[in-house]
C-alpha cells in the first residue's frame, strides 16, 4: 500500500504563488501589527462600522455599532497595537425589514432588549484622533444622529480616498479588497469588518506598493474646496459636467470639489471655458475632515473675479 507524500502547508502555499496562484487564507483578528519602535509619537484611530434598519439617516436606526480602537504612526501609516475591540447591538424601536436582516443577518430576536451604552461609546472615543469608515458618508450620517460626539471628529474614508482604481483593483468593495490582498472573511457584521478593514489598510497596493493606510491618511489631510459656480450660463452646462460638476436642484446651482492646493487653476478654467472671460462670482466652500461626509456646510465665502 502506498502511502501519500507529506507536504509542508507553508511549502505548498509558496509553491502555489509563485506558480501564479492566488492564495486566500481565512481571516484572524490579530492584536497588534508592529512591535518595532515607532518614529514618533504615536494616536489613536477608530475604524467604525454600523449596521442599520435600512439607508436614511433620518428615519432608519443603528442595530449594530462596531469600533476597533488602534495606535498608528500619522507619518507612515503603521498600526501597532489594537487597543480596543466594541461591538454592540441595539433594539431599534422598529421591526428590522427582512431585505436588511438578509444583508446583516440581524434579526429582532438577536436585538431585543439591547441598548449600546453611550458611556462606553463616549469613554472609547474620548481621545480617538481620527475616525476611518469604508463608506463614510454612509456611517458618519448614522452615528452622527445616535452619538453627537461623532460631529467632532475628523473622519477619514477607505471606499472614496484611496485610488482602487489606478491602483489596477476593479472594486472598492471590502470582500473584494479582502480577496485580492490574500484573505477571506464573513462579512456584514461590525466589529469583523472593522477587523478585516485594518488588515487591508494595513496591506500595501499593488502597482505604487505604498501602505494603504499612508495614502488614506495623507489624503485625509489635503482640505477641499467645493465650488459653487454662481449664474453660471445655462448653455455651459456641459462644460460642468465635464469638470465633474453636479447640479444642486435646491440651490438650482452647480457645484464641483477640487483640492485646495488646485483651486487655483480651477478658477482659470472656469473663467475660459464657462464664463467667457467676463467678471463672474463663486462661492467657495471649504470642506476638510471634520466636515467632509458629513451633511454640514463648511465655512463659505463669496469672491467676485
Amino acid at each position: 500500500m502506498t502511502h501519500p507524500t507529506k507536504y509542508d502547508l507553508a511549502d505548498v502555499l509558496a509553491w502555489l504563488e509563485a506558480n501564479d496562484h492566488r492564495v486566500s487564507r481565512p481571516f484572524s483578528a490579530r492584536d497588534f501589527y508592529s512591535n518595532a519602535t515607532p518614529p514618533g509619537k504615536l494616536f489613536k484611530l477608530a475604524i467604525l462600522d454600523t449596521e442599520t434598519t435600512g439607508v436614511q439617516p433620518t428615519t432608519d436606526r443603528i442595530i449594530e455599532l462596531g469600533i476597533v480602537i488602534v495606535e498608528y504612526c500619522p507619518e507612515t501609516g503603521q498600526a501597532y497595537r489594537v487597543l480596543q475591540t466594541f461591538d454592540g447591538l441595539e433594539y431599534p424601536g422598529m421591526p428590522i425589514p427582512p431585505e436588511s436582516t438578509r444583508i446583516h443577518g440581524i434579526t429582532d430576536a438577536m436585538v431585543s432588549g439591547k441598548k449600546i451604552d453611550d458611556a462606553t461609546v463616549d469613554l472609547l472615543m474620548s481621545d480617538v484622533s481620527l475616525v476611518i469608515a469604508h463608506n463614510a458618508k454612509f456611517d458618519r450620517g448614522f452615528v452622527e444622529s445616535r452619538w453627537p460626539l461623532f460631529k467632532q471628529k475628523s473622519w477619514a474614508c477607505s471606499y472614496a480616498q484611496v485610488p482602487w482604481k489606478s491602483e489596477g483593483l476593479g472594486s472598492a468593495s471590502l470582500e473584494f479588497l479582502a480577496y485580492r490582498f490574500g484573505f477571506h472573511f464573513s462579512g456584514h457584521r461590525a466589529s469583523n469588518d472593522c477587523h478585516a478593514l485594518l488588515e487591508v489598510l494595513q496591506s500595501d497596493l499593488p502597482d505604487s506598493g505604498d501602505r494603504v493606510m499612508k495614502i488614506l491618511l495623507e489624503r485625509a489631510r489635503i482640505p477641499e474646496i467645493k465650488v459653487w459656480a454662481l449664474n453660471a450660463p445655462f448653455d455651459h452646462k456641459d462644460r460642468l459636467k465635464e469638470r465633474g460638476y453636479r447640479w444642486d436642484g435646491e440651490r438650482k446651482t452647480w457645484n464641483g470639489s477640487v483640492p485646495q492646493t488646485e483651486l487655483a487653476s480651477e478658477i482659470d478654467a472656469l473663467r475660459q471655458h464657462v464664463y467667457a472671460n467676463r467678471p463672474f462670482k463663486l462661492e467657495l466652500e471649504k470642506i476638510d475632515a471634520t466636515i467632509r461626509f458629513s451633511n454640514r456646510r463648511g465655512a463659505t465665502e463669496i469672491v467676485s473675479y
